[in-house]
């Protein structure tokens, strides 16, 4: 067998034709083993790689001139050749994934909850080691990587008429379970081609976990599996084969670089899987080929965390190897309070912001470091450390709220704006005032210190005091998240004429007031119990509608109380007619949240959607589009209203201009 470069195409155009393949030697494979086993791999990733092997003996000849390729912190070795499809599977932590993911402390189930990143192996080799709960855990990351990767980039009938063109990067991977008496097998991952391998096994039929499970270590049954294919080409010949088979035979090997080796550079002190992960990184998150901008800032986020996580020779780690996990947001609520975190959401992200932000230019360092070992960015800017800290912040609501789109963008936009505060920097760098692990002050005295600070003119026309700033974090958070919106990036609607201050002049205007100090502690508070946010007088007491009921905590009411004017319910004219718009915006945009919340709901755990499987009930349906309609004409009427009236009064204003030339 040869690579595609020295396969002939097809002369009739229906695609590439590969040469026969051979089932190899044992002796020949049993030969590779020992020579990978000599450059200093375990034997059973040895045994991996050499059963994986198309052509044993050529992959062994070239053992002896590797290739090297650079990455940020080393060098890495690799061997190109082919291997057999069924000995690779895609990476379980596949980056690609990132913005889809469900998180522990967010509320995943064990189904759906990710696999930690994989780190190095014991025995400083050129081998990744993963350590997952059960198997079942990996077997069903395994599945549900190919199934998001074969829908999100479809190649299977570019690779079905071509075969795999471009090598993928694979990399043994040792796996250890946490509570099972399975012998742990070694598994052969894309670091690179998750997407192409996907691709591949959706052509053959394979499922990874099965490939993981029944033919990793199962030569016999390996052998089985390849010689069926080999043995069909025989028995009918390629051009009896019909365009199904032909494109299976295609995908039955694929261009693989596989790591042999790694040498960190003398100085960097890399170890093997920032190795890796900077390859994925200079491959994926900058050009030819970038991610989305939430899916590189969280790629960017585990980046970060690694940096803070790590000592260098000058400096101790920034972050326990706890915190990390918390920030991270892989573990769950009760894990996190066992090690004694915070179960305040507020609270967690305060302390990524300061742990990511605050501290000043030594942190700023650290985090710059965790950027370009992943993206080789020379000068990151302030603004990247905010966006990677925001969707650290979010990844447990995204969870939540099963990542729908209209409720997340919005939230990652305001987010990003409102801690892009200068005063963050100030933030200590050691612990929070409010919430930290070991003790400090109480929500209550974090308030009134930030009372204090009003009082001496913080944050009037200029910056807020730390207690300012750390309850401004607080409560920005709630206010966000919230399912109505109690700030924004601008105002919004007609109020944007009116106010169109920046998120972060609205915080300083509210925490340099004695009632925006109240208004920010009752918001924390309210967040914390689960319940909506409302509007409170100078002492902190609710303030009611006309109906009894509490005064909603909204966007426009926030900018319109904090900037030197007071605020009364109108019930007459333009300002009563905006505030009723208001709810009936709101009203939209929560039937249109509502009917995609609806859609995403899987018809099982794991599952597609139900409602794209069965449908709805048409007498339901029928019954809400009626109401729709009418309220649809209403709004066309008052359209053609305003219309007609701005008609008249530009047909007026012409008639008193002509009327004042003729005079």
């Amino acid at each position: 067998m040869t690579d595609e470069a020295n396969a002939e195409p097809r002369q009739d155009g229906t695609g590439w034709q590969p040469e026969p393949y051979v089932l190899p030697r044992i002796t020949a494979v049993d030969k590779l083993a020992d020579a990978l086993f000599g450059k200093g791999l375990s034997e059973e990733a040895a045994e991996s790689l050499a059963r994986a092997a198309v052509q044993p003996e050529d992959m062994r000849r070239k053992l002896a001139d590797v290739n090297n390729l650079r990455v940020q912190g080393g060098t890495i070795h690799i061997v190109e050749t082919r291997l057999w499809s069924a000995a690779v599977v895609p990476h379980p932590a596949n980056p690609r994934e990132y913005g889809r993911r469900s998180y522990a402390l967010g509320g995943a189930s064990a189904a759906l909850r990710i696999l930690p990143m994989p780190e190095p192996a014991p025995g400083g080799g050129p081998e990744l080691q993963i350590r997952v709960p059960h198997p079942n855990d990996l077997a069903h990351r395994l599945d549900d990587a190919k199934a998001r990767l074969v829908k999100e980039n479809p190649l299977d009938n570019d690779i079905a008429a071509e075969g795999v063109l471009q090598p993928l990067m694979v990399v043994p991977m040792m796996v250890c379970y946490d509570n099972s008496p399975n012998r742990p097998p070694t598994l052969l991952i894309t670091a690179d081609g998750s997407s192409r391998i996907s691709a591949v096994h959706q052509l053959l039929g394979y499922r990874p976990s099965l490939l993981a499970y029944e033919l990793a270590d199962n030569t016999r049954k390996f052998r089985q599996e390849i010689n069926r294919w080999i043995r069909l080409v025989q028995k009918q010949g390629w051009d009896s084969l019909s365009a199904a088979d032909q494109g299976k035979l295609r995908a039955l090997t694929v261009p693989a670089r596989v790591v042999v080796g790694f040498v960190p550079d003398a100085r960097a002190g890399v170890r093997f899987h920032t190795a890796v992960r900077n390859f994925i990184g200079l491959t994926h998150i900058r050009p030819p080929r970038p991610y989305a901008s939430a899916v590189e800032s969280e790629a960017k986020g585990d980046a970060v965390l690694d940096s803070l996580a790590e000592p260098t020779r000058s400096r101790n780690a920034r972050i326990t190897s706890q915190e990390k996990r918390w920030f991270a947001g892989v573990i769950t609520e009760q894990e996190a309070a066992e090690e004694g975190f915070s179960p305040h959401q507020d609270v967690r992200a305060a302390e990524i912001i300061r742990t990511v932000l605050g501290g000043g230019t030594g942190t700023a360092r650290r985090v710059n470091e965790g950027i370009r070992s992943l993206t080789a960015q020379q000068r990151p800017k302030r603004e990247d450390r905010v966006d990677i800290a925001v969707e650290l912040i979010l990844r447990p609501v995204r969870t939540a709220k099963n990542d729908v789109p209209p409720y997340v963008r919005p939230r990652r936009a305001v987010l990003q704006r409102a801690y892009r505060l200068p005063e963050i920097e100030e933030l200590p760098a050691d612990a929070l005032l409010e919430g930290a692990p070991d003790g400090g002050r109480s929500l209550e005295e974090l308030r009134d210190a930030a009372l204090k600070e009003a009082a001496e003119g913080l944050g009037a026309g200029g910056r807020l005091g730390v207690a300012q700033t750390e309850l401004a974090v607080k409560a920005t958070f709630y206010m966000v998240t919230a399912d109505t919106m109690a700030l924004q990036t601008e105002g919004s609607g007609a109020a944007r004429a009116e106010d169109s201050r920046s998120a972060v002049g609205v915080l300083r205007a509210m925490l340099s007031r004695q009632r925006g100090v109240i208004q920010a502690y009752e918001v924390v508070r309210a967040g914390r119990l689960g319940r909506p946010l409302h509007e409170v007088d100078e002492d902190g007491a609710p303030i009611y509608t006309d109906g009894g009921g509490y005064r909603e905590l909204t966007d426009a009411l926030v900018r319109h109380t904090y900037n030197g004017e007071a605020l009364t319910e109108a019930v007459v004219g333009l300002p009563a007619a905006r505030a009723h718009w208001a709810t009936v915006t709101k009203s939209v945009d929560n039937l249109r949240q509502a009917v995609s919340a609806m859609k995403s709901v899987p018809a099982y755990e794991g599952g597609g959607s139900l409602i794209k499987r069965e449908g709805w009930d048409p007498p339901e349906i029928e019954k809400a589009r009626r109401y729709l309609d009418k309220v649809s004409r209403t709004l066309a009427d008052w359209a053609d209203w305003y219309n007609a009236q701005n008609d008249e009064e530009r047909q007026s204003a012409d008639v008193d201009a002509m009327d004042a030339l003729d005079v």
